[in-house]
């Protein structure tokens, strides 16, 4: 039975000096997903690259219940006026979507 949930997969490099954001960074953008139907599975920091060639600082995987709400809220006025701190924060920012039972 296929599910209509969806994962966001964020893989992010950091700036230099990132420290001095990261709080409130982080404050804003959980309350930001507060208002969703969404489950953060992980935040994790990345020690080591064992196999390819970059290495990611951060990786987070966050549940939504549905996948079109996953696609749609970061396009939004609210996620929209986030970006410039997190700018701040990393270097490299990549997000994904992956239909949540898709394997």
């Amino acid at each position: 039975m296929r599910t209509n949930k969806g994962t966001i997969i964020v893989e992010g490099t950091f700036n230099v000096g990132y420290e001095e954001y990261f709080k409130e960074y982080s404050s804003k953008i959980q309350a930001f997903l507060k208002q969703f139907q969404t489950t953060i599975i992980r935040r994790q920091l990345i020690n080591e690259t064992l196999y390819g060639q970059d290495k990611p600082n951060l990786i987070m995987l966050i549940d939504f219940e549905d996948k079109e709400v996953a696609r749609k809220i970061f396009f939004e006025e609210e996620y929209i006026s986030i970006i410039p701190l997190r700018d701040k924060i990393f270097k490299t920012f990549k997000m994904y979507l992956a239909d949540f039972d898709n394997v």
